[in-house]
């Protein structure tokens, strides 16, 4: 195992990169004047703590004083990662469309294109300094422990846009799935808080009785797939059934805001958080956790 100064050496070169794209995107947002309220908040959040936070690591390693572990800078490129993809999506859509050509667009569309290149440098670092099959790492630089870190990010942009759509308001299905998406990053973020030992919980998970660690995170996954497979059904049937209220196709004309695009994206998103849970549910396997 290579040594600890080794194993906690930042990659300085993406972090550098990945600081120069957020700070464009936040900089050109702000250059292009006032923004739509509610998502366009989001992003611009979004893009100025991934900043901060890479800002912070970069300067603990100019400063000789790198994190002592390697899955918790990890943890956050990753988290940044779904963050920034969201707002690459977000943003042009409640911010870009429909605006008229001129120098607010341009600057909107090249924040758009700073927020694609945060997320595409966020992605290789995870990629190029996850754990590795028969290396010894912390949980959370494993492949279960950056799924839950997936999960809760992905979770927390789901409740963020179901809200602003009106789903607490809305029909019994979609108040069920805001449920589903609130208690899910919950779960999610106790898991990443608890099995990466950053609740103060000697050795994570891995400190615990190792058959049943397996089976609560075998149950963990199994509870999310459950309730997102529901999520999946739920929201898509409120959201496009006409016999229900409903709207099969996009409403003609309907503009930047429209909701009907929200609830697209609502019910990819509800799917893709499904995938993650079914493949960390496969990952570890049913029979390996019951199995001592």
């Amino acid at each position: 195992m290579p040594p600890r100064a080794q194993l906690c050496s930042p990659p300085t070169p993406w972090r550098c990169a990945q600081a120069l794209c957020c700070a464009s995107a936040f900089s050109l947002a702000a250059a292009s004047g006032p923004w739509g309220e509610g998502e366009g908040d989001g992003c611009v959040a979004a893009w100025a703590l991934s900043f901060a936070f890479t800002l912070l690591l970069l300067l603990a390693h100019l400063a000789g004083r790198p994190p002592p572990r390697r899955d918790l800078p990890l943890a956050l490129a990753l988290a940044c990662a779904v963050a920034c993809a969201a707002a690459t999506v977000l943003w042009p859509l409640g911010q870009l469309r429909d605006q008229p050509d001129g120098r607010r667009r341009h600057l909107r569309a090249a924040a758009t294109a700073a927020s694609a290149l945060a997320a595409v440098c966020y992605g290789a670092e995870v990629a190029a300094t996850r754990g590795r099959p028969g290396e010894t790492v912390p949980y959370l630089a494993t492949p279960p422990g950056l799924l839950k870190v997936a999960q809760c990010v992905t979770a927390a942009v789901l409740v963020g846009v179901a809200a602003a759509l009106g789903a607490a308001g809305g029909p019994a299905g979609w108040r069920w799935c805001l449920g589903i998406y609130g208690a899910g990053m919950a779960a999610a973020l106790l898991a990443v808080l608890v099995c990466g030992g950053i609740l103060g919980v000697p050795g994570g998970c891995g400190g615990w009785d190792a058959v049943w660690a397996r089976r609560v995170l075998v149950g963990y996954a199994a509870l999310g797939v459950l309730a997102y497979g529901a999520a999946t059904v739920l929201w898509p049937l409120e959201a496009f059934d006409e016999g229900r209220g409903g709207r099969a196709r996009r409403p003609h004309g309907c503009g930047a805001h429209c909701p009907w695009d929200r609830a697209v994206l609502v019910a990819l998103g509800t799917a893709l958080n499904l995938l993650l849970y079914l493949g960390d549910l496969a990952g570890r396997g049913l029979r390996a956790a019951f199995v001592p």
